[in-house]
């Protein structure tokens, strides 16, 4: 596990999803390796597909490698609630 990801839970109290979502937002491809390996490919695609903590870009890029339709993320049917852009 990468600490330096958790810097705001204790390490040995984090839930597989948070673990996850984490990965997804700001690991690279080897922590993204160790959690689906830890976890599984079918839990690593259920939080990529259901959790509402992950950026449109992550989910896009993850979508796109693993052949999903990004429509049918929560990330990309949730409402904006910020723009910086108008």
């Amino acid at each position: 596990m990468r600490e330096e990801l958790f810097w705001d839970r204790d390490p040995a109290n984090v839930s597989p999803e948070v673990e996850i979502e984490r990965a997804i937002n700001f690991g690279g491809f080897d922590f993204i390796q160790q959690v689906q390996d830890r976890h599984g490919m079918e839990r690593f695609t259920d939080v990529l597909m259901n959790s509402r903590n992950l950026s449109r870009k992550a989910v896009n890029y993850w979508c796109i490698v693993l052949g999903l339709d990004r429509a049918k993320a929560r990330t990309f049917n949730m409402e904006t609630v910020w723009s910086p852009f108008r």
